[in-house]
């Protein structure tokens, strides 16, 4: 069993009610601080999730044009107690498969029967054999890593929405377009008027319930004014079950695939999940030899848009660190870390990287 990271606490193991229509027994659940200093970037990668709201089997699943429906033979929901709703229904809520031929994929929950979700497909093509089990989560949102009574705690909030009044921004890395080193795809500031967080593209609509998907993660830019030392604190439980990150490849250049591994332990490089069918080893280990990298950020340093502190890279089935080749290494990658899967040029095809869970209960 991998150590967990230092700064999460264990608080319980217990049994809760869940949309007061089943009962389950929640994971371990804890929480983790994280220091936000002045003046510079820190990555937020969640290493907890949030509390499971439904788990079962599933029966059928039936596919209509890009969605999909599961069917629950032992739900008895609410129709649409998981549907999102701006301003009345906050929360988004994800399926992660935990039995089937896409053990780890997850889904976005568009709605619900009172036995079933309809959830996005997202282009996979999807039968009764590939999902047999699930459980359910909302997601983290803005609002629920950084709420408004956390205002002074763990975030700085704007004092105008233009870029001189703005003080504490979340970064959302662009998880979409294709290319290395591309810009930011969003930035936030907390605007006071709207009691809420607000893009710097639409300073006027709330955007709280953004949301921060399993494996990905946003950074927290403390700058503006004169920043002080801030600290956060994310409550919530360990993913225990599998889970997998597609990792999407050109067939013209290079491609980023930034991610961060939802968890909050450790792992050893050789651990992640990386394989020959996800990961494209180098045919040396000279810069002209060397072909799928792994970019690891530290979550705190100094100053903003920071490099990468470690890049690393597979060659005749051993890691190597870009900085020193001579010797093969299999580093402790850091719960909370960032990750960037930089896919050599290849076939245009996602890569399935399935990551398992290396904490014993």
């Amino acid at each position: 069993m991998k150590k967990l990271n230092l700064s999460l606490a264990i608080l319980a193991l217990a049994a809760m009610s869940v949309n007061a229509q089943t009962s389950v027994n929640s994971p371990i659940v804890g929480y983790v601080k994280q220091p936000l200093a002045a003046g510079s970037d820190t990555i937020i990668a969640p290493q907890l999730q949030r509390e499971v709201e439904f788990t079962g089997t599933v029966s059928s699943v039936v596919t209509s044009g890009d969605n999909a429906t599961l069917v629950c033979p032992s739900a008895s929901f609410s129709a649409n107690s998981f549907q999102y709703v701006a301003n009345t229904q906050p929360k988004t809520y994800f399926v992660l498969v935990t039995a089937g031929s896409l053990t780890g994929t997850k889904f976005r929950v568009l709605s619900n029967g009172t036995g079933d979700f309809v959830v996005a497909r997202d282009g996979l093509t999807v039968a009764s054999a590939d999902i047999t089990a699930v459980e359910v989560r909302p997601y983290w949102t803005l609002n629920t890593l950084f709420p408004s009574v956390d205002s002074g705690v763990s975030f700085t909030p704007s004092t105008g929405t233009t870029t001189g009044g703005r003080r504490t921004q979340l970064v959302l890395p662009d998880f979409v377009l294709k290319g290395i080193n591309r810009a930011p795809s969003t930035l936030y500031f907390y605007n006071p008027a709207l009691a809420d967080w607000a893009s710097t593209g639409a300073s006027g609509v709330k955007a709280g319930d953004t949301i921060i998907e399993p494996g990905q993660y946003i950074v927290h830019r403390n700058t503006g004014g004169t920043p002080v030392n801030l600290n956060g604190t994310a409550v919530g439980g360990l993913l225990t079950k599998s889970d997998s990150v597609y990792l999407a490849t050109s067939s013209s250049a290079a491609n980023d695939n930034p991610m961060a591994l939802p968890r909050a332990s450790d792992y050893l490089l050789s651990a992640i999940g990386f394989t020959d069918a996800n990961f494209l080893q180098s045919t040396g280990k000279t810069t002209g030899g060397r072909r799928d990298q792994v970019l690891v950020y530290d979550t705190v340093g100094t100053g903003i848009n920071r490099a990468p502190s470690k890049i690393y890279f597979k060659f005749a089935n051993a890691w190597y660190d870009t900085a020193s080749t001579g010797t093969a290494v299999d580093p402790t990658i850091p719960a909370g870390s960032a990750i960037l899967v930089r896919k050599y040029t290849s076939d245009g095809s996602d890569k399935i990287l399935v990551n398992a869970s290396n904490v014993a209960l």
